[in-house]
């Protein structure tokens, strides 16, 4: 608990990020950072996590429950900023009355103000003049500050046995949703690429829904094709595109009506149970992690946690920088390989023959930043860290360094 918030913590051992001068040793610099005093102001208006739009909890978009309990509340009068004790990303009956005390508390506030609105569908009116900051999955406006998803994924990996060997792992391991052509191409050209290889565990819920572009050939349609499938029975055999716009884009993927229909039953919905998931990122060489909808997703945290188990090394495809949490401290070109969607292929040919040793670097580097991403060790913490920096440097987004990427 916090009354008086360092910016960096005191650690202990040669795997701590940070040491007892408050000083940083992981980012592009080192340099000591000041003492910082926060005020948690408590609204009588409070949304409900079991409010969200769309019936669902969504965990791991529920940040503001993961870092409010952290912080011990001091007087307004000695506070560096303000949080906000509410979450604006969940809505209910509560929440525009709470954006409306907001408003108010910034309009009569001499300090900054932080609060919570992660989710990038629940963006907060009315803020962009004033000097209130939001937690968020990305980070593309002044006033948001990145902070990683809600994931539950490190405590659960320490329950498990131990990594396989290096040497006795398969290669690639590629799960989750593909999106829609007219959304973003990246993911069902990775899943063309892996699916039928020997080496790659790949399975998505529903790239079966992309079969819909067959609709938008003559020769062709989705239903005579979706009948010849044997799945489970919640493939409809019924959807049509919904406009003639997302069929331009269907046809002018190269190659898709084709390998689509070459692919077969491998694209009846498949799913790892999450058990199998978490085993399975201390079983294979690499994981694959992409943009999807948006350029964002929660697997690069995941994939930076297994392998701070010592499991598979992330391999980022398409991810920006502005994407990435931390990226003052973190350096994700000594934790992640980057590579295109046209080369994984042969990236992933070349990679798979490197030695324990090749990757260990990156590896003993995970184990040292994994835990800044990890809500269960020093996430929280990190991300008041990170609340402090931003509010002492002003506004502008600060990007992640990027890796190089190969091909």
């Amino acid at each position: 608990m916090y009354t008086s918030l360092l910016l960096l913590l005191a650690g202990s051992g040669s795997d701590t990020a940070l040491d007892a001068n408050t000083t940083e040793h992981i980012g592009p610099s080192s340099r000591v950072l000041p003492r910082c005093n926060v005020h948690v102001f408590e609204p009588v208006h409070k949304t409900s996590t079991k409010s969200r739009q769309g019936g669902s909890t969504e965990s791991q978009y529920d940040v503001f429950s993961r870092i409010a309990p952290r912080v011990n509340s001091t007087p307004r009068s000695s506070a560096d900023w303000i949080l906000f004790g509410s979450d604006l990303t969940f809505r209910d009956a509560h929440r525009h009355p709470a954006i409306r005390e907001l408003i108010e508390l910034a309009a009569n506030s001499t300090v900054p103000i932080v609060a919570s609105s992660f989710f990038i569908h629940t963006r907060v009116p009315h803020l962009r003049r004033r000097s209130v900051y939001i937690f968020s999955e990305m980070e593309t406006r002044s006033e948001q500050i990145l902070v990683p998803f809600a994931l539950t994924v490190g405590s659960k990996l320490d329950g498990l046995a131990p990594p396989t060997a290096w040497e006795n792992r398969r290669t690639a391991l590629f799960v989750g949703h593909v999106p829609q052509l007219w959304i973003s191409t990246t993911r069902w050209r990775i899943w063309r690429q892996l699916y039928n290889r020997s080496d790659a565990t790949v399975a998505s819920p529903d790239v079966w829904t992309l079969g819909i572009g067959l609709e938008c050939a003559r020769n062709g349609t989705w239903q005579e094709h979706c009948t010849g499938l044997h799945g489970p029975v919640n493939m409809s055999c019924d959807l049509k595109p919904r406009s003639a716009t997302r069929c331009r884009a269907v046809l002018r993927e190269p190659g898709f009506l084709r390998d689509f229909v070459a692919a077969g039953g491998a694209v009846v919905p498949s799913k790892l149970g999450r058990d199998a998931y978490l085993r399975a990122g201390l079983d294979h060489k690499f994981c694959i992690v992409a943009a999807g909808d948006y350029p964002n997703t929660g697997k690069y945290i995941e994939a930076i946690i297994f392998a701070s188990r010592g499991g598979c090394v992330p391999v980022f495809i398409g991810v920006s920088p502005r994407s990435l949490a931390f990226g003052s401290v973190i350096d994700y070109r000594r934790v992640a390989l980057w590579s295109g969607v046209s080369s994984l292929g042969s990236n992933l040919d070349l990679w798979r023959r490197w030695s324990a040793e090749q990757v260990r670097p990156m590896i003993e580097y995970a184990r040292t930043v994994g835990k800044l991403l990890d809500y269960d060790a020093e996430g929280a913490e990190q991300a008041l860290r990170e609340v402090c920096r931003r509010v002492r440097i002003g506004r502008g987004p600060e990007p992640a360094m990027g890796g190089r990427v190969y091909g």
